[in-house]
C-alpha cells in the first residue's frame, strides 16, 4: 500500500461522517462557531455546545476546535455533504459535531505519522505557523485600512478597474457591506436588496462575479484540488478564493458565507491575484506600500520632536546611479534603515514538506533584500549619502519590512538564511562581521505599525538592542517580542489611521469591528 492509499483509508471515516449531513445545517453551525471564535459571539441556542468548550479560555477552545479545523471541514462537507435540508444527522448535536472534528483530528495525526520525520519536523513547523497564525488575527479595521490605502493608489486603482470593473473605494465598500451581513448572519436573500447610498446594483454584480461561485462548481473546483496525501489539510482551496456560495439554503436560493473571514482576507489581501498580472504592477505595488509606510512613520512619531525620518533619495557612486534606503528613521544615537518589501512567501514554500528547494528559494530572496540594506549601509558608511551625513557614533540597525508575515523565526531558518548571506556579503566585498556588528530585522508592517508606536516612547537603541543584540531574543517574532518586553507600551499602541478608516466606511460601519 503506498502512503497515498494509506491516507485515503484514513479518510473514509471522515468522509462516510460527514456524508450524513446536509450543507445548508451544517454551514449554519460552522458559521456559528466561527463567529464566536473570532468575536466572541455566542453560539445559537439551536446548536448544541459541550460545556467544556464554552467555559474554557480561547486558547483552550482552539485546542478543542479550531478556526483552521473548522476551515478543513468546511471543505470536505462540501465535497461530501449533501444538498438536501433533509438528512439524518447534524452537527447542530454536540455528539456529532465532536465527532466530525475528532475524526479530522485523527487523519491528521495518522498523516502525521505516516510522513514527518526528524529530517523534516521544522518544516513542518513552519507549515503550521502558515496555516494556524494568521487565523489568531481577527479581521479588523487596522489591516483592512492598510489594505484599501495601498491598493487605491491611482495607478493600482486603474488595474483593479481593468481587472474586475471596480475602483479600490467601491470593491471595499461593496465588500463590507457583504461582510457586515455576514457578521450577522451566514445567507443573504436573492435577489440582493441594495441599502447603502454608495453602491448600487452593477457593481454588486461586478464583484459577486469574482468573489463567489455556485455550489456546484465549487464543490468540483474542491474536489479536484483535494490531496489524499501529506498536503490533505494544506493544499489550496478554492473556497478561499471564492467565499461567497450561490445555493439553495434552507428552501430559497441564497449567498451563502460560512466563513466570513475568508472573504475578509479575499478583499484585502487577496485582492493581490487579481491585479498582480497587470503592467507595471510590481513598480506601482512597491511604491504605493514604501509610500505608506511613510505615512506610519510621520504618523507614529509625529508627537517626538526627537525621532526625525527621511526618505530614500538617490545618490551616485561614480557613474552608478543608486537608491539609499527605502526610510531611515532616526534620533540622536541611532538610525533605523529600513527597506519595504512586498514580496509574499510562494504556496510551495509555505505547504511542502518534503521538497526544501521552495523554502531555500525564498531564504535566497530575503538575504538579497538583507543584502541590498547592508550594501546601501556601506554607503553611507563611506559617506555617498547626499542629506544622512555618515556619523561613526550612531548605532545602525537594518531591517527588512514586509507586507505579509513571512514567520522566519527560530534557529532553522535564521540559521539558513545567515549561511547564504554570508556567501552573498564576501561576493560583494562586504565584510560579514556587520551581521555582528549591525544585526538585522525582519518585521512585518503589522508589528511594525506598533513598534515605531513603541520606539516613539524609548528611543531607537533601546528598543532595537533588546532584539538583536540577545541570542535568544533575536529570534522571537517581533510580536512576542513587543508583548513581553515592553508589555504596557504595546497595550496602549493604536490604531493609526481611524480618520481614514471612518470616512470609508462610517456608513457602512458606525464601530471599527
Amino acid at each position: 500500500m503506498t502512503q497515498d492509499d494509506f491516507v485515503f483509508n484514513e479518510y473514509k471515516p471522515l468522509r462516510n461522517h460527514l456524508s450524513k449531513l446536509s450543507l445548508d445545517d451544517s454551514f449554519f453551525v460552522i458559521w456559528s462557531y466561527i463567529q464566536h471564535l473570532q468575536f466572541n459571539n455566542p453560539i445559537s441556542k439551536e446548536i448544541e455546545v459541550i460545556l467544556e468548550f464554552l467555559n474554557n479560555d480561547h486558547i483552550q477552545k482552539t485546542r478543542m476546535c479550531s478556526e483552521w479545523e473548522l476551515e478543513a471541514l468546511s471543505r470536505e462537507i462540501i465535497i461530501n455533504g449533501q444538498e438536501s435540508s433533509f438528512n439524518n444527522q447534524t452537527l447542530k448535536k454536540s455528539g456529532y459535531f465532536a465527532g466530525a472534528v475528532n475524526k479530522l483530528k485523527n487523519l491528521e495525526n495518522n498523516i502525521g505519522g505516516a510522513y514527518i520525520n526528524k529530517d523534516n519536523i521544522l518544516v513542518e513547523l513552519f507549515r503550521i505557523s502558515h496555516r494556524q497564525f494568521p487565523w489568531q488575527a481577527r479581521p479588523n479595521s487596522k489591516f483592512l485600512t492598510r489594505y484599501y490605502k495601498i491598493f487605491s493608489m491611482p495607478k493600482l486603482d486603474e488595474i483593479l478597474q481593468k481587472s474586475i470593473g471596480l475602483t479600490a473605494k467601491n470593491l471595499y465598500l461593496v465588500g463590507m457591506m457583504f461582510i457586515g451581513a455576514y457578521l450577522k448572519y451566514p445567507a443573504v436573500n436573492l435577489p440582493i436588496k441594495v441599502e447603502v447610498k454608495e453602491i448600487n446594483q452593477e457593481n454588486v454584480e461586478k464583484f459577486l462575479k469574482v468573489f463567489s461561485v455556485s455550489i456546484s462548481g465549487l464543490k468540483e473546483k474542491i474536489k479536484n484540488e483535494q490531496e489524499f496525501n501529506n498536503k490533505f489539510v494544506y493544499s489550496f482551496s478554492s473556497l478561499r478564493a471564492s467565499p461567497i456560495i450561490k445555493m439553495i439554503y434552507f428552501g430559497q436560493e441564497r449567498l451563502v458565507c460560512p466563513l466570513p473571514t475568508l472573504l475578509f482576507w479575499r478583499i484585502t489581501s487577496g485582492v493581490y491575484y487579481e491585479i498582480c498580472n497587470g503592467k507595471n504592477f510590481d513598480n506601482y505595488f512597491g511604491t504605493s506600500f514604501q509610500n505608506y509606510t511613510g505615512e506610519v512613520i510621520e504618523k507614529a512619531t509625529a508627537t517626538n520632536e526627537k525621532i526625525n525620518f527621511q526618505a530614500e533619495e538617490q545618490y551616485f557612486v561614480g557613474k552608478d546611479r543608486k537608491d539609499s534606503a527605502d526610510w531611515i528613521i532616526y534620533d540622536n544615537d541611532s538610525a533605523l534603515f529600513v527597506e519595504c518589501k512586498t514580496k509574499r512567501l510562494r504556496l510551495p514554500a509555505k505547504f511542502e514538506l518534503n521538497d526544501s528547494s521552495y523554502v531555500n528559494e525564498e531564504l535566497e530572496k530575503m538575504a538579497s533584500f538583507v543584502l541590498q540594506i547592508y550594501k546601501t549601509i556601506k554607503d553611507y558608511k563611506d559617506n555617498k549619502y547626499p542629506s544622512f551625513k555618515f556619523d561613526k557614533n550612531k548605532k545602525i540597525f537594518p531591517l527588512v519590512l514586509t507586507l505579509e508575515q513571512w514567520y522566519l523565526f527560530g534557529d532553522r531558518f535564521f540559521n539558513e538564511l545567515n549561511k547564504i548571506l554570508i556567501e552573498k556579503l564576501k561576493q560583494e566585498k562586504i565584510d560579514p562581521s556587520y551581521l555582528e556588528q549591525m544585526p538585522y530585522s525582519i518585521c512585518s508592517v503589522d508589528e511594525f505599525e506598533n513598534m515605531i508606536q513603541i520606539i516613539q516612547k524609548t528611543g531607537i537603541s533601546d528598543f532595537m538592542q533588546k532584539k538583536v543584540f540577545d541570542d535568544d531574543k533575536k529570534k522571537w517574532a517581533f510580536q512576542s517580542f513587543m508583548s513581553s518586553i515592553f508589555t504596557e507600551y504595546y497595550k496602549n499602541a493604536k490604531f493609526l489611521f481611524k480618520e481614514d478608516y471612518q470616512s470609508i466606511f462610517n456608513s457602512i460601519f458606525k464601530n471599527n469591528f
